[in-house]
């Protein structure tokens, strides 16, 4: 079924198939994780950067479709969500396309390496929450200074709203914040997912947009986006402290984000996918990464093919 992706009508592959996708998450979720602590600090707060600018969009773009009132606002019905959902993704999109640090897709990544020791594990779990803290460094920075210092959300219908949107979720029942984030995740990593299967930019943009504009407009939780949501509203005079923020969405949001992304994303490709020791060199390491170089430097083309039928072109050289 599929074992070397979908053609386009010339012959030319537009898709790898779910075995061949495995096999490059798998991949490249060993070298994300072998990255050096300086540089996944950096990327780290780039991704937080790029979605607090896609929040910052969705939350100028949803202000001008809200009705308030003395202690609530309402959403023109669907609009301001779909409108939101739409200008949100330009930050993940970002965040794919140079390879920037994201704690929710980083959730998926975790599996194949913890599940069948690509590395040490206590270090891919440390490499999971310190890209959570460089993406709060990030989302805050954005928050701070782009959005609360530049004035973009100081004035009535959107400082209204951001204040109002960051009550609301702060005001989440737990386990409502939980279950909305993973929701969120699911989706955020059946959008990597697709975008890894895909073959050119355009490919990769859509098959991150759809998803990520469907949880945004259904109003899922993502704890990286949230980091902006919530701090612009508490800088902005929203009644309620970090304390309550941290404990009553940003936890139970994070856990769910991993629950989504981890299980049923990870977790649930790997059970299916994973080819075992037979796909992994002695040290637990994916052979992909270990023939890849190898295969550019004999002139060989590694996409859309199998670990095994690498090797043997590379070892015909």
């Amino acid at each position: 079924f599929w074992p070397h992706g979908t053609e386009s009508g010339r012959g030319g592959v537009i898709m790898a198939s779910p075995q061949e996708t495995y096999d490059a998450m798998a991949a490249a979720g060993a070298a994300k994780i072998a990255m050096p602590w300086h540089k996944q600090a950096i990327q780290g707060f780039m991704a937080g950067s790029y979605v607090a600018i896609g929040a910052l969009f969705a939350n100028l773009m949803e202000a001008n479709f809200t009705v308030f009132t003395d202690d609530h606002f309402e959403v023109a019905p669907g609009l301001a969500n779909l409108i939101g959902g739409a200008v949100f993704p330009i930050g993940l999109i970002a965040i794919f396309l140079t390879g920037a640090n994201l704690y929710t897709g980083n959730c998926m990544y975790l599996i194949p390496a913890v599940l069948n020791g690509s590395g040490s594990r206590a270090r891919a779990l440390g490499w999971l929450g310190f890209s959570w803290l460089c993406n709060f460094a990030g989302a805050a920075f954005v928050a701070y200074f782009l959005a609360y210092q530049g004035e973009w959300t100081s004035k009535d219908p959107v400082k209204a709203f951001v204040i109002a949107n960051a009550t609301k979720k702060i005001d989440l029942k737990w386990g409502v914040a939980f279950l909305r984030g993973i929701g969120a995740n699911w989706l955020v990593c059946l959008a990597w997912w697709q975008a890894i299967s895909s073959k050119d930019t355009a490919s990769k943009i859509l098959s991150i947009w759809w998803p990520v504009f469907a949880f945004t407009a259904i109003g899922f939780e993502h704890s990286i986006a949230n980091m902006f949501y919530v701090d612009i509203g508490l800088l902005e005079g929203a009644n309620r402290s970090f304390g309550n923020f941290l404990l009553h969405n940003l936890i139970p949001v994070t856990l769910g984000n991993f629950v989504g992304g981890g299980v049923f994303l990870g977790l649930a490709q790997w059970a299916t996918y994973d080819k075992g020791p037979a796909s992994r060199d002695g040290r637990g390491h994916y052979a992909l990464l270990q023939v890849s170089s190898d295969a550019a430097a004999s002139g060989i083309d590694v996409a859309s093919r199998d670990v095994n039928s690498v090797n043997a072109d590379v070892g015909n050289k």
